[in-house]
């Protein structure tokens, strides 16, 4: 028997309900007097909890309930998403037809939500594409918010007829080295079956499939070429797993567009696993071609920065062979790099001039220009560098207040805040909703509403948003919101709170870690979001892999572990014990186990230096740059939480022991 639903106010049904998030009244903290724009009464509270059991219903496909729930909801700020998820539940469950697209219409004249009616037009588009309604979806297709689904479009145009052979839209998607959608590969082979393809889209896919280290799409292209060329390729193909006979065999003795394309691509293949040979070999060899000036110089700074990214004691002198071009601040950035590397102080020095001035006066540089004076024995130079920095609140910041032994300039510094734009921004309609989304647990739809009601806000409105999203108990919003303007990184207590302290207390004791650690580990993996989740299925408050937790509940005897990444005590417990796991295997290092955590051991083993190097040299010499700012995050995250929690924070030069060198 269906649930009916509640009466529309009352407290019946907060007795009863077992909600995941806080159905309690919104209540003002810090400098702001209470406003009825920014409390939450009793109605708004009930029909939070009607929103909820509606999409518990819908999501156990009990339509009849949910109707019946979403219909006492009329004045309630999250109608529309009740009606989107309504819809969308149709949409996905049964044929869709013209009354669907009628229905869309509909929402997007009742409800005037342009990201709804985006998202919702996307999914009736698939849905009528899985049920091939072609023309249905070529006629939504026109929408100004529609999806491009190129693969879809293509097919509904070859079924309605309009497409017949090697068109332009074909040929784009045709050339390209992939395995492309079903839906889209369909057209493209039948296509292929009854047109014989251009002779330059021929090539230009043979081409692109070797640049993109996919041969695989180029030999179905040898039926297409004569013998004299299907040897050519072949020969190609072939020498892919050796280069190097081939290299230096007479075949590439001519100076022609194809032997050009075959000496870059096989010189770029045999530097995966000899470079400095292949490096000698270009420069050996590359004037004897007429190359275009791009393949030239991108063929040429790959070879250096693969040297480079791999440490070689070659690779300072290569990235200083490579004329650099005026914007190409990254090959400049790796000269550095490299000279660090080889701690050739004098060649730091160089080579930080030779930035833009601009570039030279980041910390990160001043800093190392501080380093390679004080190396070569030019104190004074280096102390006047170190003093600008340490009123820094950063990672190179406090190491140059470590060397002057200073205080770290941690301070909390809250925006001022107007009362009266408070209050005016607690009555923008994008706010409410999303502090009910926030409230109600539809917290990816929260973020939306409340960075589009904010876009392009002005200092005074985002720090009375700052100060709405506290008294909403929105936190993550608090401190993703400070984020926007630079005037508020000292906003320490906005920007570094300390949230869920007694989980992360009791699990950083349990593995012995540094609370403050785990907290800044939590603040750079996530923000605080407990349901963010990366691009490649990173999850939760410490954003682990699902495998990564896996692995974890397998070490914890755990058989057949389905638990909820999202939720807070697990995802702190998981990501506790694997620090943990990874601080053992690199020997109590936290610098090498938080890169571990970013990058993945191995690859952090293969980054060891020869011999033992000081921290901060091989901290700001990570090839990977997402790691290598990580870390530094990480650190200077650690030392303000430790003045969070402590009232003072451990000073970075503690915890940047020497890098061991490699095992043999």
């Amino acid at each position: 028997m269906n649930e009916k639903p509640p009466r529309p106010a009352g407290t019946r049904l907060r007795a009863v309900l077992s909600l995941t998030v806080a159905l309690v009244p919104v209540l003002i903290s810090g400098s702001v007097a209470a406003d009825s724009a920014l409390t939450v009464d009793e109605t708004t509270v009930d029909a939070r909890m009607r929103f909820i059991k509606a999409r518990q219903a819908l999501s156990r496909a009990d339509v009849e309930t949910f109707e019946q729930y979403k219909s006492t909801l009329s004045e309630y700020p999250l109608l529309p998403y009740l009606t989107y998820e309504g819809l969308a539940h149709e949409f996905r469950n049964t044929e869709p037809s013209k009354a669907s697209v009628g229905q869309l219409n509909a929402f997007e004249a009742q409800f005037q939500d342009m990201a709804l009616t985006r998202k919702l037009t996307h999914t009736l588009q698939r849905r009528l594409a899985e049920t091939e309604q072609w023309a249905l979806f070529l006629g939504v297709g026109k929408s100004r918010v529609a999806a491009r689904l190129d693969c879809s479009r293509l097919r509904a145009h070859y079924e309605l007829g309009s497409v017949k052979g090697f068109t332009p839209e074909v040929l784009e998607l045709w050339v390209e080295p992939k395995e492309h959608h079903e839906r889209c590969q369909v057209v493209l082979d039948a296509i292929e079956a009854d047109h014989t393809p251009p002779f330059k889209a021929i090539w230009e896919r043979i081409f692109l499939a070797f640049e993109a280290d996919k041969p695989e799409f180029a030999e179905p292209m040898l039926v297409y070429l004569s013998r004299y060329e299907r040897k050519q390729v072949n020969n190609w193909l072939e020498a892919l797993e050796n280069p190097e006979p081939f290299l230096n065999s007479p075949a590439l003795k001519d100076d022609t567009q194809l032997n050009r394309r075959r000496f870059v691509d096989l010189i770029l293949a045999w530097s995966k696993s000899d470079p400095v040979a292949a490096m000698n070999h270009w420069l050996a060899n590359k004037d004897r071609f007429r190359f275009y000036v791009d393949r030239y110089y991108d063929t040429h700074r790959l070879l250096a920065m693969r040297g480079a990214y791999r440490r070689l004691p070659e690779a300072y002198d290569w990235l200083m062979g490579v004329p650099a071009r005026e914007d190409d601040l990254e090959l400049k950035e790796w000269r550095i790099r490299a000279a660090l590397f080889d701690q050739d102080w004098l060649s730091v020095l160089k080579t930080i001039k030779r930035l833009p001035k601009e570039e030279q006066q980041e910390d990160h540089w001043a800093y190392w220009e501080a380093r390679a004076y004080e190396e070569t024995g030019h104190g004074d130079k280096a102390n006047d560098i170190f003093a600008s920095l340490a009123p820094l609140q950063s990672y190179h910041g406090f190491l140059s207040a470590d060397k002057l032994d200073l205080p770290y300039a941690i301070r909390n510094e809250p925006p001022a805040t107007d009362t009266a734009e408070v209050i005016k921004l607690a009555k923008t309609p994008g706010l409410i909703r999303s502090r009910e989304f926030h409230h109600t647990g539809v917290t990816w739809e929260a973020r939306r509403e409340w960075n589009a009601a904010l876009s392009g806000a002005d200092k005074t409105t985002v720090a009375a948003a700052i100060q709405l999203a506290l008294d909403w108990d929105m936190t993550d919003r608090a401190l993703a919101t400070a984020g926007r303007i630079s005037d508020f990184r000292r906003a320490i207590d906005v920007r570094f709170p300390v949230m869920f302290k007694d989980l992360v207390s009791t699990h950083a004791a349990a593995q012995t870690l540094d609370p403050a650690f785990v907290l800044g580990l939590m603040r750079r993996e996530s923000g605080f979001m407990v349901d963010a989740r990366s691009p490649v299925g990173a999850t939760g408050l410490m954003q682990l892999m699902p495998r990564t937790a896996e692995y974890v509940a397998e070490l914890k005897g755990k058989t057949n572990w389905k638990g909820d990444l999202t939720d807070p005590d697990t995802n702190i417990e998981f990501g506790s014990f694997y620090f943990r796991h990874v601080l053992n295997r690199f020997n109590e290092r936290e610098i090498l186990a938080a890169a571990a955590y970013n990058a993945g051991p191995t690859r952090v083993n293969s980054w060891l230096p020869d011999d033992a190097m000081p921290a901060d040299v091989w901290i700001d010499t990570i090839p990977y740059s997402e790691t290598r700012r990580y870390v530094r995050a990480l650190l200077a995250y650690a030392a303000i939480y430790d003045v969070q929690l402590n009232g003072e924070p451990r000073r970075l030069s503690e915890r940047l022991d020497d890098i061991p060198a490699k095992e043999s």
